[in-house]
């Protein structure tokens, strides 16, 4: 079996993404509780069958300095536009995110739901030296706060290095389980709280 093409997906955070954690759920001013996706991220991303489909549950593996979580989480289609959602994310160095600040996600290209996808954040007040060497190395590629860089270009190579396949750890055996798991009825998007 020949190896797929891996891209990393970098989203520029918005005011309305960060609903999404816990850290950001009282003050936050929009209801929604995903992370917007263009598109042509879902496209790229997504196999043509779930593109099609409108999206499906997807194997997520979320680290973020010493959190780590894995779970299925929700890319697809609400309306017009396409969202990555579920259950809020109870990481405390989310609290430290804001807007402008990113999400990476690494995964095969045309991802059918059997790979797992990695995400993880930069933020500008924990790592401002990364956050910097991303937005100088990718100005020009973004469109719409999406930019998305695949494997053999100098910024994946650049971007691979900081942010590494699957943690062993978290690709074999059982999903982490976290200390202050959610009820399924306050699961992300399920009442706005």
């Amino acid at each position: 079996m020949s190896r797929r093409e891996e891209i990393i997906v970098v989203r520029s955070l918005a005011e309305s993404d960060l609903g999404l954690f816990s850290a950001h759920r009282l003050s936050a001013t929009s209801k929604q509780r995903a992370i917007a996706l263009t598109t042509p991220v879902a496209r790229k991303l997504l196999s043509a069958q779930l593109f099609e489909k409108g999206g499906a549950d997807m194997d997520l593996i979320c680290v973020y300095g010493g959190y780590g979580n894995r779970e299925l989480r929700n890319i697809g289609k609400v309306g017009k536009n396409w969202r990555l959602g579920g259950r809020k994310i109870t990481a405390n160095a989310c609290a430290f995110l804001d807007s402008k600040d990113f999400v990476l996600l690494r995964s095969v290209a045309g991802n059918d739901g059997v790979q797992p996808i990695l995400m993880t954040f930069i933020g500008r007040q924990r790592e401002r030296l990364l956050h910097a060497g991303i937005v100088a190395s990718l100005v020009n590629e973004f469109r719409d706060s999406v930019a998305m860089v695949s494997v053999g270009s100098d910024a994946f190579n650049a971007l691979s290095a900081a942010f590494p396949a699957v943690p062993a750890d978290l690709a074999i055996g059982a999903p982490l389980v976290e200390d202050d798991a959610v009820p399924p009825e306050q699961a992300a998007g399920s009442d706005g709280r």
